[in-house]
């Protein structure tokens, strides 16, 4: 657990105000280039293979569709992969700028090496997906790869959705980010979700309520946040830099459906034992199965 703790005393340093969190931004970005100089982690495709095929069986998305990207973050890897076998408009949205061009053309290339051998798809699919991968490949900026993809890049530091017109999208997808999302914020944003869609549109979340301090100390319990009661956690874990709302997979079907959404497919992807983890108060009431996940997917209807 020292290095847990470690890990939470320092990101609470980073989140002490603008110029530190600036700084862990920077440094993040920095080990992150270097990291994804190695290529793709290696749960990168299939991730991004099983979201878009769990979409698909709800019948969520199809040609001329608009979507939207929650949380598109370095290299655009969802929209990128999604628009490969599909030709939708996408808006990517993000609260800053951690874009990486170098990266985001490494990980490109390495998809369109690997697409043939590891993604079960048509061989008409599969063509067009290298066939627009090579164009990809050819472009000299981000600006370029937007007109090609049919790309619109939207950046709001807020977390407001508000540049996004009402009624305008037809599905939106995240991965790994509804987590991160403020828990007191995490109901205006679905009424924003709510107001951007079109009539019967949908939203797809892969979700990850594992504790993300596990980042920097692996040998720590996947949902280790679950000793601590709320005062014990925002007083010596919590963080800013890393945040993570601590909301459970039944606490994100119970925002949706208070937001007016139907659930129209949900599941438990990955889990943990926490059989022999002291539990806090606070989520003593919970099922679990419940507090055993650590990834899920939730898929809702307007």
């Amino acid at each position: 657990m020292l290095r847990y703790t470690l890990a939470a005393t320092a990101l609470r340093f980073f989140s002490i105000n603008d110029t530190t969190r600036k700084a862990y931004r920077t440094l993040g970005n920095a080990m992150g280039a270097k990291r994804r100089s190695g290529g793709i982690e290696p749960h990168y495709i299939p991730r991004a293979a099983q979201n878009l095929a769990y979409i698909e069986s709800c019948g969520a998305i199809a040609d001329g569709y608009h979507l939207l990207e929650l949380g598109t973050g370095w290299v655009h890897w969802e929209s990128l992969f999604t628009r490969l076998f599909y030709d939708v408009r996408i808006t990517l949205f993000d609260v800053w700028d951690n874009r990486q061009f170098p990266g985001f053309l490494r990980f490109a290339a390495e998809l369109r090496r690997r697409l043939r051998a590891e993604i079960d798809r048509s061989p008409d699919q599969i063509d067009r997906a290298e066939l627009l991968l090579d164009k990809v490949l050819a472009c000299a900026s981000f600006e370029d790869v937007y007109a090609l993809l049919g790309f619109d890049y939207v950046i709001d530091g807020t977390g407001s959705l508000a540049a996004v017109p009402d009624a305008s999208i037809d599905l939106v997808i995240s991965s790994d980010v509804m987590e991160h999302v403020p828990r007191q914020a995490v109901p205006i944003l679905l009424q924003d979700l709510q107001r951007v869609l079109k009539p019967h549109g949908v939203v797809a979340q892969q979700i990850v309520e594992k504790d993300h301090l596990t980042i920097y100390a692996p040998r720590a319990h996947p949902k280790a946040y679950l000793r601590y009661s709320e005062k014990t956690w925002r007083r010596w874990f919590e963080n800013d830099v890393q945040y993570v709302n601590r909301l459970q997979h039944s606490d994100f079907i119970k925002a949706f459906d208070a937001a007016g959404f139907a659930i129209v497919k949900e599941g438990i992807v990955a889990s943990c034992d926490t059989a022999d983890l002291t539990i806090a108060p606070e989520f003593q009431g919970y099922a679990k199965a419940d507090l055993d996940a650590i990834v899920t997917r939730i898929v809702a209807r307007k």
